[in-house]
């Protein structure tokens, strides 16, 4: 089947049967994403099958950080102000999908969404915190920096992650070329 671009959660999205191997990643998808949707504290977006399977989610919201609690790098300039950041708060992929760079299309499509927030609105970085170390070792592949008071909280300055989509688009035509060629 083919999958759909990212797009918000809605009501037609079968969310039943989602099972990324994480319970605490499938619970919230089940229990919490629509709510949360509703009430504006947390945007979720999904990639889907052609019949409406989600294959694959992301939620984002909006917080600050402390500027002890952030890199030197991403709090340099900032002075004694919190940090404002779009918070990357869950990426999942259903265990039957993963392996298909779905993973990497989300986080693609989360930071695009999280610079086109920074047009808007003060950012200064994008925030996660990863549910393991799998997690960790896949957000520090695309630049994300630990925190130095806080280990399972890593942050992605925007400058930086204005480098990593312009990369990661890179890859994706790469990725593209070659299905099309057939290597």
């Amino acid at each position: 089947m083919r999958l759909r671009a990212p797009e918000p959660l809605a009501a037609p999205h079968w969310l039943e049967g989602f099972d990324c191997g994480k319970p605490a990643l499938n619970d919230w998808l089940l229990r919490h994403a629509r709510q949360a949707q509703g009430s504006g504290s947390a945007k979720t977006f999904v990639v889907t099958e052609d019949d409406g399977r989600v294959a694959g989610y992301f939620s984002l919201t909006v917080g600050q950080v402390d500027t002890l609690e952030a890199p030197e790098r991403i709090r340099k300039g900032m002075g004694q102000y919190p940090l404002p950041v779009v918070i990357l708060a869950r990426l999942a992929v259903s265990v039957a999908d993963q392996g298909r760079g779905i993973g990497f299309s989300l986080l693609q499509d989360a930071i695009r969404r999280t610079l086109l927030i920074a047009e808007h609105a003060g950012i200064r970085a994008m925030l996660t915190h990863p549910i393991d170390e799998e997690a960790a070792r896949f957000y520090t592949r695309f630049g994300f920096i630990a925190s130095p008071l806080r280990e399972q909280q890593l942050l992605l300055l925007l400058k930086d992650a204005r480098r990593v989509l312009m990369a990661l688009n890179e890859l994706e035509v790469k990725r593209c070329q070659t299905d099309l060629s057939g290597q």
